[in-house]
């Protein structure tokens, strides 16, 4: 088994601070292009929801 002293071990090179560059900024895609008729469907559900339910209301009251 060989003894070494520290002088005699290998050293590790010394690095040095590399500059990094700024990561990109990657914006979120855009879909509200994409999702436009899901949105104009979920607002007529939404419409026809509330005039069925305002129509099973008065027709409560009034039979």
């Amino acid at each position: 088994m060989p003894t070494t002293t520290r002088s005699q071990r290998r050293r590790q090179p010394v690095r040095t601070q590399q500059r990094r560059s700024p990561a990109r900024v990657i914006e979120p895609p855009n879909y509200s292009r994409d999702y436009a008729y899901v949105r104009r469907d979920l607002l007529m559900i939404t419409l026809w929801g509330g005039l069925l339910f305002v129509g099973m209301i008065a027709t409560y009251f009034i039979f």
